[in-house]
């Protein structure tokens, strides 16, 4: 029998923000290193963040606005009344023993990315680091650093999804300013809900999910769906019964273990909190945020394609990648045809390390040496295809890769100075 993985992802964002979620404390994310870790322990707190009695929360509002400007982008609609709730657990890092988020009221529900659906998109809170040494140490400068969640739908049925959905969400906050999603320092984090059913019966949503917590890195997220769906299939092929479960990754013996059975929402008795009254969003905010939104992915491409009269493939290249886009840009404006300049900076990364004035000059140079005398290329073509009966025969054959090959062998006995638009028209007409 054969299997279809069912995943969704939750996807945590640390927002860039200059305060906290629900204090006045400075966020260690919007530091000029944006590195929560590069702060002392215990250095950006307060009675909130420490979850300390009688303590009141206040909500940031920059961070509202971010979230939504999220949900905006990714097609969702904005919850005009909205609230925070507590949700109950605990766990050394969350010292008051709930963690304020929202679970029946998101800030933004609906609508997708990449086709796949959006479930909601809601704040929350993030809590302390547990620093695990002779002894279990807490260092709260991450508590309460905004958390934007974004809960995809299981509409994702391969590994390689999984990693393009995750990628494209990335893209789109950094696109959007709202944060770094810098995940070697933790500002993105990924869970993946994971569950096998039967190809002839892909209608159906499978009995049960594994959840996989805290995964922080790309390659890991397709580790760990890597090993599950082996495990899984190996586990339904004998007619066991799997289980609902939370599961780690041992990233060194790339293996997932178990480390507790799944809750449900109701075993985080969720309750509205009461120190923050609902929120009401208006209309003219959601416009002016709106109004704001930069061109997102589509809209880049087409607009590069436009501006530069590029191919489709090296503006979806460019758009992923700032750096590129950026030399690209410095190319062209140096004097360098578009065209040219892209293929240069996708086919030759190496050139980055050139400055883009010093690489103008030097592809000028080149072609003030290059040799475009017919008379002369025709003697070097002659003389490859005497030496190279083979190819010669694969060519004629239908091997276009054959062309390429003598087309190469004429640049190097002309050391590389020969026009190769001149030498495939003069080996085409000589064979």
């Amino acid at each position: 029998m054969s299997f279809e993985p069912v995943i969704g992802l939750e996807i945590h964002i640390q927002l860039k923000t200059r305060r906290k979620m629900f204090c006045d404390c400075k966020s260690p994310v919007a530091l000029a290193k944006g590195d929560v870790w590069q702060a002392e322990p215990n250095t950006h707190v307060c009675p909130v963040c420490l979850g300390l009695p009688g303590a009141l929360p206040v909500v940031n509002q920059k961070a509202i606005e971010q979230a939504i400007k999220v949900g905006l982008a990714l097609g969702c609609e904005i919850n005009k009344e909205t609230y925070f709730e507590r949700k109950n657990y605990f766990y050394p890092d969350l010292s008051k023993g709930y963690q304020i988020s929202q679970y029946r009221a998101p800030l933004c529900v609906g609508g997708q990315l990449d086709n796949v659906g959006i479930t909601r998109v809601h704040l929350e809170e993030d809590t302390a680091k547990s620093l695990h040494r002779e002894d279990t140490l807490l260092d709260f400068n991450k508590s309460g650093i905004p958390l934007l969640e974004i809960v995809s739908e299981p509409d994702i049925h391969s590994v390689k999804d999984a990693r393009i959905y995750s990628k494209a969400i990335q893209e789109l906050v950094r696109r959007l300013g709202v944060s770094d999603a810098d995940m070697e320092k933790g500002q993105m984090r990924l869970e993946a809900n994971i569950s096998l059913r039967p190809t002839q019966r892909v209608a159906e949503l499978p009995p049960y999910r594994v959840e996989i917590k805290n995964i922080n890195s790309f390659r890991f997220l397709e580790g760990a769906l890597k090993y599950e769906i082996e495990r899984q299939t190996k586990a339904l092929e004998k007619g066991e019964k799997l289980e609902q479960e939370t599961r780690g990754y041992n990233v060194k013996r790339r293996v997932t273990f178990v480390q507790r059975t799944k809750e449900e929402a109701h075993d985080y008795r969720y309750f509205p909190e009461p120190d923050i009254p609902p929120l009401e969003i208006a209309d003219e905010t959601i416009s002016r945020i709106k109004t704001s939104l930069p061109k997102l992915k589509d809209g880049l491409i087409d607009q590069l394609i436009e501006d530069y009269r590029i191919l489709r493939k090296d503006a979806e290249v460019f758009v992923s990648d700032e750096t590129k886009l950026e030399y690209f840009k410095d190319l062209v404006a140096e004097g360098l045809e578009s065209r040219r300049a892209a293929n240069l900076v996708i086919n030759r990364p190496d050139v980055l390390l050139t400055r883009p004035d010093d690489l103008v000059r030097q592809l000028e140079r080149e072609k003030a040496e290059e040799i475009t005398d017919e008379d002369v290329l025709r003697k070097a073509v002659k003389a490859v295809i005497a030496a190279n009966p083979q190819a010669v025969k694969d060519f004629r054959s239908g091997k276009e890769a054959a062309l390429k090959f003598l087309i190469g062998q004429v640049m190097r006995q002309t050391r590389g100075k020969a026009n190769p638009q001149v030498v495939e028209k003069l080996l085409k007409k000589a064979l």
